[in-house]
């Protein structure tokens, strides 16, 4: 599958005059506290560099509100759901100083797991990501973010959280280095060893409820609190559940499972002077940046073939970059039906990639992309901006090469993550983007086995 990112932001919502910083403080992560300044002094010639403390040095920061927080459960109506349907989740009327807590928003439900004669099935990993194959999110009635084979996109990229973050996120259904003997407790599978620890213990907080994280749409999470009274309508998601197949393992294709009890959790701060300063940023209409991602196409390609062409001809004024994410339909691997693992990522053994943009060669890789590069460029995106110079993400160079695998083709001129609008504009839509995939053809491939990204 062919992804394509780029940098965004909402058309109706531009800078404001009286925006305030203090706003956002209540959720101010303090970050890179420096213990000592540095002075620079010139002497003649001479450049001298003095290091002096600081002794007015603090962790903390001033003017933290005291307002009244709350957690929500809202039962969303329909609070049932069967695959291939469309769930419809709106943000509730909140009070009029009312601000929804950043990186709090989820959608939570139980599920139960339907077959007669597999007493031992069970889920996929990160079933809070795999059980939804499309996403759309509008604001005040226009779609701001729709994403097709969201479970393929967002499984992945979950695989670049740190060990411990994977580890807590047992309530999206993230379980690791159990061999999915916590699932199977949630679920009461027969060969479940539910004496384990910490697995039962973890099974036993949670029960057969798992959540489904809203952290995609970024609004939510990196603009500090969502203030739903400014808005002139709510905030609204479209959840399509996926395939039966895709979401439950067992031994034979009649499994299914049962969703109820659907309902949004959220935290809220209740404060007037920060419900009012998220007042006036809204009505003076300032700026949200965001990323929107759009699966562009998807292929099925032949796995014998030693070259493979893709072709993007669609424009974009901030092109943050192109993802290939390959599908491995064989048994044990990505596929098939009730087979699926949703955390392997088929390796093609590419040898080259060459770049066309707008019919000009060699781009990006003036001699072509070469295997060894392919890390390099892989962890400009995905490896969290301030991990990069560390060792903390789950996935290695080991991991990624072996059952990890994307392309990724970065077009910013800055890989940080902190800058918005570095994309590369594309605008010959009936040019486009051509890539030229060399690849090694497995050993004996059989002419019938196909690749789909």
């Amino acid at each position: 599958m062919t992804w394509a990112l780029r940098h965004r932001r909402f058309p109706r919502l531009r800078a404001g005059r009286n925006l305030q910083a203090q706003s956002l403080l209540p959720f101010y992560v303090l970050k890179n506290t420096r213990l000592f300044d540095l002075q620079i002094l010139r002497i003649g010639n001479n450049v001298y560099v003095r290091q002096q403390a600081r002794h007015h040095r603090s962790v903390r920061k001033a003017l933290g509100l005291k307002g009244i927080r709350q957690s929500i459960v809202v039962t969303n109506n329909p609070s049932t759901i069967d695959e291939n349907q469309f769930l419809t989740v709106r943000f509730p009327n909140l009070g009029a100083n009312d601000v929804i807590v950043p990186g709090t928003a989820r959608i939570a439900f139980n599920i139960a797991l339907d077959s007669d004669t597999d007493a031992n099935r069970t889920v996929v990993n990160n079933l809070g990501r795999a059980i939804v194959k499309k996403t759309s999110v509008k604001l005040e009635g226009n779609e701001v973010f729709s994403l097709d084979d969201a479970d393929i996109y967002l499984c992945y990229k979950d695989l670049w959280k740190t060990n411990k973050e994977r580890l807590n996120d047992a309530y999206h259904g993230i379980h690791v280095g159990d061999g999915g003997n916590t699932a199977k407790i949630h679920l009461g599978a027969d060969d479940a060893v539910t004496a384990t620890q910490p697995d039962a213990s973890i099974a036993g907080a949670f029960g057969n409820r798992f959540a489904i994280p809203l952290d995609f749409f970024q609004m939510l999470t990196d603009h500090g609190p969502f203030y739903q009274a400014g808005l002139a309508d709510r905030l609204l998601f479209e959840l399509t559940f996926n395939d039966y197949g895709r979401v439950v393992t067992a031994t034979y294709a009649n499994a299914s499972y049962q969703i109820t009890n659907i309902a949004l959790e959220f935290d809220i701060v209740t404060h007037p002077d920060l419900a009012r300063l998220m007042r006036q940023q809204y009505m003076g209409q300032t700026v949200q940046l965001y990323t929107r991602v759009l699966r562009h196409r998807k292929l099925a390609l032949n796995k014998s073939d030693v070259t493979w062409n893709v072709n993007l001809k669609t424009p974009a004024r901030s092109l943050q970059g192109v993802l290939l994410l390959f599908e491995d339909p064989a048994p044990g691997a990505m596929g098939p039906a009730f087979g699926r693992n949703s955390e392997f990522y088929y390796n093609p053994l590419i040898t080259k990639v060459q770049v066309t943009v707008e019919r000009i060669p060699n781009q990006l890789y003036a001699q072509g992309m070469l295997p060894y590069q392919h890390w390099d460029e892989i962890v400009k995106e995905f490896a969290c901006e301030d991990h990069k110079s560390t060792e903390l993400p789950s996935t290695d160079i080991t991991t990624y090469f072996r059952s990890r695998y994307a392309l990724w083709l970065d077009f910013r001129s800055s890989h940080d993550q902190r800058l918005h609008g570095s994309g590369r504009r594309v605008e010959n839509a009936s040019e486009g983007i051509t890539l030229q995939l060399d690849k090694t053809a497995p050993p004996a491939a059989p002419s019938s086995a196909m690749s789909t990204f």
